[in-house]
């Protein structure tokens, strides 16, 4: 039985998500910037809302009533797409060259995409509560179902859309 030559490729990536999600856990908001900070700026300039940096804390929007912190990062769904995006190009390339730009290219990719996600998700989320304010109590409930329903609508469109890219070439 032949060993499939993308398993070292794979197990990289497999081993990057694993890491990245270890230093999850030891991150607070000033670490998760990276992802915090432009998705705070697009929801501002959206709402037409300003934020105040608090480093335990996060953005605090006070019209708003809302912080983007280390639960709002989108940290969880970039890695995952990450892994996503590597597995759908690595089966693709033949080149060991090919294969191995891909996990930081995918890594790059996922990024921009999470930004994306992470900003719409915040944004609808704060649309559906703001509409839903006075049929319910409890908008924790909203907030999360509308996060499921984002993130995972996204990485089925996203695994639709890059498979589909590989069947046509």
């Amino acid at each position: 039985m032949p060993i499939n030559k993308n398993l070292p490729y794979l197990l990289t990536a497999v081993g990057l998500f694993i890491v990245l999600k270890f230093v999850f856990t030891l991150a607070g908001n000033d670490e998760l910037l990276f992802l915090i900070q432009p998705t705070n700026v697009v929801v501002g300039l959206l709402t037409n809302s300003t934020s105040v940096y608090l480093s335990d804390h996060g953005f605090f929007h006070e019209d708003l009533n809302i912080i983007i912190d280390k639960s709002c990062s989108g940290f969880n769904f970039w890695i995952l797409s990450f892994l996503l995006f590597t597995y759908l190009t690595v089966k693709h390339f033949e080149r060991p060259l090919s294969k191995s730009l891909s996990i930081p290219i995918s890594l790059i990719v996922a990024y921009l995409f999470t930004l994306f996600v992470n900003t719409s998700r915040i944004f609808v989320s704060i649309v559906v509560q703001q509409q839903t304010k006075s049929l319910f109590n409890n908008q924790r409930i909203i907030h999360e179902g509308v996060g499921i329903i984002t993130n995972l609508t996204f990485l089925i469109l996203a695994y639709i859309i890059m498979n589909s890219f590989k069947n046509v070439s």
